[in-house]
């Protein structure tokens, strides 16, 4: 709970500081952004390691099967990067690159949710 107390303060500063940069140098300011969201994101990489656990947890009780925890995390890591990279994209004043980053992770989720769907229907249909 602390880390997003210090995340958001951090971010709340990166962006006022950004404002000011945005005018005489919009460079600074997009870097500025960047920085910030890295040095987030790296401080979050701490909070890991409970997923982690999580996911052995899942792993035990579906008896060591990968095929329904794999893609979920997946999805999740894509939504994030995905999040990102929109957010810098219309930061720099770049909309139309933010709805193709937005598209491709769309795209990219799908795909990769597929042979979790297809399980799920499997299972279904061996109930029927």
């Amino acid at each position: 709970m602390e880390l997003i107390y210090k995340a958001s303060a951090l971010a709340l500063l990166s962006a006022v500081v950004s404002l000011l940069l945005k005018k005489q140098n919009p460079e600074a300011a997009l870097l500025l952004s960047v920085l910030t969201a890295v040095g987030i994101l790296i401080a979050a990489m701490g909070l890991l390691n409970g997923l982690q656990e999580l996911r052995e947890q899942i792993r035990k009780i579906l008896g060591g099967s990968e095929v329904l925890i794999a893609p979920i995390m997946k999805c999740l890591a894509i939504a994030i990067v995905t999040r990102i990279a929109s957010e810098l994209c219309k930061d720099s004043a770049q909309n139309a690159a933010a709805a193709a980053v937005e598209l491709a992770g769309t795209v990219c989720a799908v795909s990769t949710v597929m042979p979790l769907l297809m399980s799920v229907l499997k299972m279904i249909g061996g109930l029927v």
